[in-house]
């Protein structure tokens, strides 16, 4: 028997519905055999993995970076140190760096709250 694992893209109705629900779909269709069962499930608990990851490793960059900013101001206000000056000369560089991990963020916690399925 072949298998009936769907390899289409999602129609956009479909594409907010909650994953709860199209997992209990899943596993009352009786047209599906038990392990295109198994391998829909498991895709679509997978679905978005690697977004998540993606979202997730930019937050702690961007807690990463306000706590190395933190330190070196405390270090600068201890120690005397130019450290802060010559963060100051690549603010440009660091400007742009926070705000696309901000935009990775937003984007996907924006999105996941909006639609359930992602």
């Amino acid at each position: 028997m072949s298998s009936v694992v769907p390899v289409s893209v999602e129609e956009t109705s479909e594409a907010g519905r909650d994953p709860l629900r199209i997992m209990i779909e899943i596993a009352e269709n009786d047209k599906l055999s038990d392990e295109d069962k198994t391998n829909l499930i498991i895709f679509s608990k997978e679905r978005f993995k690697n977004r998540r990851l993606m979202a997730y490793v930019s937050l702690y960059a961007l807690v990463a970076s306000l706590v190395l900013l933190f330190l070196a101001a405390i270090i600068d206000g201890i120690a005397g140190t130019q450290i802060i000056v010559s963060i100051k000369g690549s603010q440009t560089l660091f400007a742009w760096m926070e705000g696309f991990l901000t935009a990775i963020v937003a984007a996907y916690f924006g999105v996941s709250a909006w639609r359930p399925a992602s």
